[in-house]
């Protein structure tokens, strides 16, 4: 019984709120790949090709570049609230690591310097390359909790069988 309460420790505690974090994290890389990708082509390349863009254009453009970053920070606190819940320290860890160290570092080093703007794309890449690895990281939690249910199952059946063959 204990060796089952060892493996069972990192197991997903809430499987509906680790499937729901799953489905928006693939939602979340999917529009937000392309659309970063997206914009920042038309924000650099469209007023080169296209000299007579209205400034209306450009700012519609630059409003769609900012909620990508307002995106990211209204879902940090989801992702905090999850990993919290399953225990996860390390990937909050990793958070900080990748992006919220870089931002501080960046923001204190460069604040006023030409580059500051480019500079605070950097965490901004590392957030949303960060939701690409624990995507994946949530699916191994998931088929990890799913065989631990089949294997179970499997067992009770097992028993069940067994207990009728002696009847």
């Amino acid at each position: 019984m204990n060796e089952g309460n060892t493996n069972n420790r990192r197991l997903i505690k809430d499987v509906d709120t680790v499937q729901r974090f799953r489905d928006i994290l693939f939602y979340q890389r999917q529009i937000s790949n392309s659309t970063i990708f997206l914009l920042l082509i038309l924000y650099i390349f469209l007023p080169r090709i296209w000299p007579g863009i209205t400034s209306i254009m450009m700012t519609i453009i630059f409003i769609a570049l900012a909620i990508i970053p307002v995106a990211a920070i209204l879902f940090t606190p989801y992702i905090f609230y999850v990993l919290i819940k399953e225990k996860r320290f390390g990937w909050i860890a990793i958070f900080f690591a990748m992006i919220i160290i870089p931002l501080l570092l960046a923001h204190i080093l460069f604040k006023g310097e030409f580059v500051y703007e480019g500079l605070m794309l950097i965490p901004l890449a590392s957030f949303y390359f960060y939701c690409y690895l624990i995507k994946f990281e949530v699916d191994k939690w998931l088929n990890e909790y799913y065989s631990f249910q089949e294997l179970l199952q499997q067992k009770k059946e097992s028993e069940e069988k067994k207990f009728k063959e002696l009847w």
